[in-house]
């Protein structure tokens, strides 16, 4: 459901800068890395996402967008609504400010409805030096806490590669 679920927020394109080497992709021009998703979540190329990823089985998608040339400005909370367009009828559950290897970004989590559809939603949001990474992953309700632990690992995994 990754095409089905984020289709409408992102069109589909490839637009990787990195390289994969073994589980991780490597991105030196942006400065990071990150672990892939386990087996059962499939690659798929999303207009404006660096990574993505659907798995069939759950319905659901998860996705990393990288912005280092024009990063949004702002406070976090209002930049990550970006993430959230094109939903409907949004409520939010939570949202917490984070900290990932000492940068600052907020955690969102709502429930909406995405072509008549309900879906649950997580976002993360956060900067370093230049760059604004976004982390989103979009599920059923139902579906939701079966991919979550792997957007979870996947958004744990994203580190800074030592500086060039």
């Amino acid at each position: 459901m990754g095409g089905i679920l984020l289709g409408p927020l992102f069109f589909f394109a490839a637009c990787a800068a990195g390289r994969i080497v073994g589980e991780t992709y490597r991105d030196p021009e942006n400065g990071f890395q990150v672990r892939l998703p386990p087996a059962g979540w499939i690659p798929r190329a999303l207009d404006g996402a660096t990574l993505s990823f659907e798995s069939p089985d759950l319905r659901a998608a998860l996705a990393l967008l990288v912005e280092c040339h024009a990063p949004e400005t702002g406070d976090l909370p209002g930049v990550a609504r970006h993430l959230f367009f094109g939903l409907e009828g949004k409520r939010f559950e939570a949202r917490e400010a984070i900290r990932l290897h000492d940068a600052p970004g907020v955690r969102t989590r709502l429930r909406a409805r995405l072509e008549d559809a309900p879906v649950e939603v997580e976002g993360v949001t956060f900067r370093r030096a230049r760059c604004l990474y976004d982390f989103i992953y979009v599920a059923p309700p139902a579906a939701f806490p079966q991919g979550h632990p792997d957007f979870d690992a996947f958004v744990q995994s994203w580190a800074p590669l030592s500086e060039r």
